[in-house]
């Protein structure tokens, strides 16, 4: 009710909801036949309902990494001067710990930021346990 109260003159598929990405919203209103030109004030609830579906329990098939090597990482984060390596905890606040992306690491593509997500959750994991 609120998209077609505050977007009821523009089309259903330039305005997503949520602030999701608009390529992300675009296949969702594909996936659920939502015509390109439908506009907000003309949505049935029937559609709606359809979108929704599709927002909540849409499955998407991966087919491996692209060939133009598109992949990239997240730059940024906590320093790691920040955090204690033997347990991944912060050295600012105890009892709270850290993995993967939320911290300044970056390594070149094949692998390695995996590898440092995955080792560096392995850590924190054991040392919340212990």
């Amino acid at each position: 009710d609120e998209q077609k109260r505050t977007k009821g003159k523009q089309t259903v598929v330039s305005n997503p909801m949520f602030a999701l990405p608009l390529r992300l919203w675009q296949r969702l209103c594909e996936l659920a036949e939502l015509p390109e030109s439908k506009l907000w004030s003309d949505v049935s609830q029937k559609m709606i309902n359809r979108l929704t579906e599709f927002l909540i329990r849409c499955p998407f098939d991966i087919k491996g990494k692209t060939t133009f090597k598109e992949e990239f990482v997240t730059a940024g984060g906590i320093q790691l001067s920040e955090v204690d390596a033997n347990t991944m905890m912060s050295r600012k606040v105890p009892n709270l710990f850290f993995a993967g992306e939320v911290l300044n690491v970056d390594g070149i593509t094949g692998g390695f930021n995996f590898q440092h997500a995955w080792t560096s959750g392995w850590i924190a994991a054991h040392s919340v346990r212990a």
